[in-house]
């Protein structure tokens, strides 16, 4: 029994047990007798890594045959995750919407059912701008209710240096591991970070950055910055609303 998963390169032998494993499973050409087992989780963590390479998030969405694609010697990562998105964006947005409606998310925000709501329509309908711009007021409100007290003062700077906090500590029980891992560095390395010029904004490249966005220092208004605004805020209000079933008591006095 000879089995070649993506039938594209010569016979190879690996040993060991991935991550450490090399060539990866997907890589070898087994010889007459011998199966591979490929490990889904090995492949979605690869994924996940490739698509964070060239900004793309999304590795959950994905089906594991298009994952699998994404490890292709020849692969063309960032133009196949472009033709994705515009293949799929409606039932991305549907799906996210339906996904973050099951959190419990009217305790995050006043406006969160709404906002996320118009965001998914304005993504499918392929406004981007829209997407971006009526998710960023949400997350820095996210940010306020999680780990400020409404009666006192606080500087936006303070929330979302409390939310980042918060994010760090949050249990990653029931969530999806290789997604979060994904997703967190865009939040906390890029969404969230200083911007205060335009050198500073290209830096980031194609992944939003609130300052950048909120200052016109550059606009995420397409699909890849809209795609990222959307799983990002997806993951935050996955974060806050598992903080909060977990008995976090949020300063702003909102119940769990």
């Amino acid at each position: 029994m000879t089995i070649d998963w993506l039938g594209r390169r010569g016979p190879r032998k690996g040993t060991g047990m991935w991550p450490f494993v090399l060539p990866r499973p997907w890589d070898l050409t087994p010889e007459p007798g011998i199966a591979v087992v490929i490990d889904p989780v090995a492949i979605s963590q690869e994924a996940a890594g490739e698509l964070r390479r060239v900004g793309w998030p999304g590795i959950s969405l994905m089906s594991r045959d298009f994952q699998m694609s994404l490890l292709e010697e020849s692969a063309d990562v960032a133009a196949m995750a472009q033709r994705w998105y515009e293949e799929q964006r409606a039932s991305v947005a549907a799906e996210l919407n339906q996904r973050a409606n099951g959190y419990g998310i009217t305790r995050t925000s006043k406006s969160i059912i709404v906002a996320l709501g118009e965001a998914t329509a304005a993504y499918a309908a392929g406004n981007y701008l829209s997407t971006v711009r009526l998710l960023m007021p949400e997350v820095e409100g996210i940010a306020r209710t999680m780990v400020t007290d409404r009666s006192v003062r606080t500087s936006q700077k303070a929330a979302v240096d409390g939310l980042k906090e918060l994010l760090r500590e949050t249990p990653l029980i029931k969530e999806d591991p290789i997604e979060t891992m994904s997703m967190y560095e865009f939040i906390d390395d890029q969404l969230f970070a200083a911007c205060h010029t335009e050198a500073d904004a290209q830096a980031f490249g194609a992944v939003p950055n609130r300052h950048a966005e909120l200052h016109a220092l550059e606009s995420y208004g397409n699909l890849q910055g809209a795609s990222l605004m959307l799983c990002a805020t997806d993951l935050l209000l996955r974060f806050a609303c598992r903080l909060l079933d977990l008995g976090h008591q949020p300063p702003s006095g909102i119940r769990a």
